[in-house]
């Protein structure tokens, strides 16, 4: 994740939430779910248990149970709904200027529309897109340069994926770049089919 690199209070979730489902797990498995150096892990677990969130069940030598207490259960939950906090500001975020760009392609007069790039960033944008309640914009397409996107036909939200070639096959007002790393690349593939750039927009660019 860019965004969302593990500190400490995420650790301790991750952990906590491991545990509470998989009491025989392994140092080895909880390093990597809080994305920690094995090396870390008892110091982790020794702050949990100083803090009564969880109890070490010595098994055998070598097998050792970790018990979620219910002070940890009530810290997991503490944990759990301020990260959906924080998470839902960031949401809102991102939908506010999602929705800015989206109404600002309708002042234009643009009613239907084609999204070249079938990547991530086409996929959030048609999810705001179809929650907008008066929106009034039309997604017909979504044009990509990857072969292995065309073969699938259809994006993961059923969005059709065509070439470049097709692009004149669909009635349209204009196109939005959705693609960061490529957008240079994609305003030259279209003036070289004699697309009108005044009918291209860019997510990020804006232009």
């Amino acid at each position: 994740m860019k965004f969302f690199s593990p500190t400490p209070d995420l650790k301790e979730l991750l952990l906590l939430q491991h545990i509470e489902k998989n009491p025989d797990t392994t140092q080895k498995e909880i390093a990597r779910v809080i994305d920690g150096a094995p090396s870390m892990v008892n110091v982790y677990i020794d702050n949990l248990e100083k803090q009564n969130y969880m109890i070490r069940d010595y098994k055998s030598a070598k097998m050792v149970y970790y018990n979620i207490t219910p002070e940890g259960l009530k810290r997991k939950n503490f944990l759990s709904i301020t990260y959906l906090h924080e998470l839902l500001g960031l949401y809102h975020l991102a939908k506010e200027n999602i929705e800015k760009f989206l109404t600002r392609l309708e002042d234009k007069g643009y009613k239907n529309i084609l999204f070249y790039g079938a990547g991530e960033v086409a996929d959030t944008i048609l999810k705001i897109a179809r929650k907008r309640a008066n929106g009034s914009l039309k997604i017909l397409a979504l044009v990509d340069d990857d072969s292995a996107s065309k073969s699938k036909k259809n994006s993961p939200l059923g969005y059709r994926v065509i070439s470049r070639d097709e692009i004149k096959d669909h009635k349209h007002d204009g196109i939005v770049i959705t693609s960061y790393t490529f957008e240079d690349d994609i305003r030259s593939k279209l003036k070289e089919i004699d697309y009108p750039m005044s009918r291209v927009s860019g997510f990020f660019s804006e232009q």
